[in-house]
């Protein structure tokens, strides 16, 4: 019993798109046979059950002001406040280091030790101005210097050499 219900229920879906494909021609056809709409027609046109009004003037304040209404005056922009005097820059501490120990790479100049934003490449031999020493837990000791150029930063002790144990070029 249950095999021949699912025979009669296989038969019925394998007769689904035989049945789609004889009566679809059919289709097209009886969609040909409606006569298109004209704009000549004479039957009459609907109207609108209700008709959308303007809106009548209140005597409180408009939500939106016109178009037409000047801006308010713009405020001025405030006067500077005098700021901290600048903070001067550090001054060398009269150690120079040279940059080594990179295998020819280079190091990284960073704004601040470790996770700072670089901000300069350094070539291998380049001669700084060393302006300040840190040690940095778990990163080491960073060494803050000037470039000839007058860029400040960081760079890591690793390859911050005495200028003594610089390697002639």
């Amino acid at each position: 019993m249950l095999n021949l219900f699912k025979g009669i229920i296989i038969l019925a879906l394998l007769g689904v798109p035989l049945l789609v494909i004889t009566a679809l021609p059919r289709l097209f056809e009886l969609a040909g046979t409606v006569p298109a709409l004209s704009s000549a027609s004479t039957g009459p046109l609907p109207t609108p059950a209700f008709r959308l009004t303007d809106p009548t003037p209140t005597a409180g304040r408009a939500r939106f002001a016109p178009v037409v209404e000047t801006p308010p005056p713009t405020l001025s922009p405030p006067q500077p406040a005098a700021g901290p005097a600048a903070t001067p820059h550090p001054s060398p501490t009269g150690e120079r280091i040279v940059i080594g120990n990179t295998g020819g790479v280079g190091a990284v100049l960073r704004s601040e030790p470790v996770t700072g934003r670089p901000l300069a490449a350094l070539r291998e031999g380049l001669i700084l101005d060393v302006l300040e020493r840190r040690s940095v837990t778990g990163s080491g000791d960073w060494v803050h210097v000037r470039t000839p150029e007058g860029v400040e930063g960081w760079v890591t002790g690793l390859v911050a050499l005495p200028t003594a144990a610089a390697t002639p070029r």
